[in-house]
């Protein structure tokens, strides 16, 4: 299971650095919105539950839905909706943090079983969290 958060955790996640110069301007970085931090961790969680368990699958318009709603937020901030990295402070210890208190909170560490990571995507779904609704339970 940590296998799999870290390996969504570095697809979603680019090179940093502090200041990002081009031939014009120095680029400040700001700390990401917690809107942002939220939104990548609940979809790339639900992403990774599916892809671990064969009863679960992701619920791809309500993901579209939160997208969209997460790109619009970026740009009304000040953000370049295209490239919304380039001009933050590195989140990834954020997004470290926040997979490891799932993965301890559903008890998924050490290669869970299926049927562990189903229990955990069925209780998020129950619970009506972030994670829970990118996910819908399938026969």
């Amino acid at each position: 299971m940590m296998r799999w958060l870290a390996i969504a955790l570095l697809a979603t996640t680019p090179a940093w650095a502090d200041e990002t110069e081009d031939a014009e301007e120095t680029v400040v970085q700001r700390p990401a919105p917690e809107y942002f931090i939220a939104t990548v961790i609940a979809t790339t969680t639900a992403q990774q539950l599916a892809l671990s368990c064969s009863t679960l699958s992701l619920d791809p318009p309500v993901i579209q839905a939160a997208t969209d709603e997460v790109l619009e937020k970026l740009e009304a901030d000040g953000f370049d909706p295209l490239q919304p990295y380039a001009e933050m402070i590195d989140p990834a210890p954020e997004f470290q943090a926040r997979q490891e208190a799932f993965v301890l909170s559903h008890g998924l560490e050490d290669s869970p079983s299926e049927d562990l990571v189903c229990a955990a995507g069925l209780a998020e779904i129950e619970d009506g969290s972030d994670i829970g609704k990118f996910l819908v339970a399938v026969e």
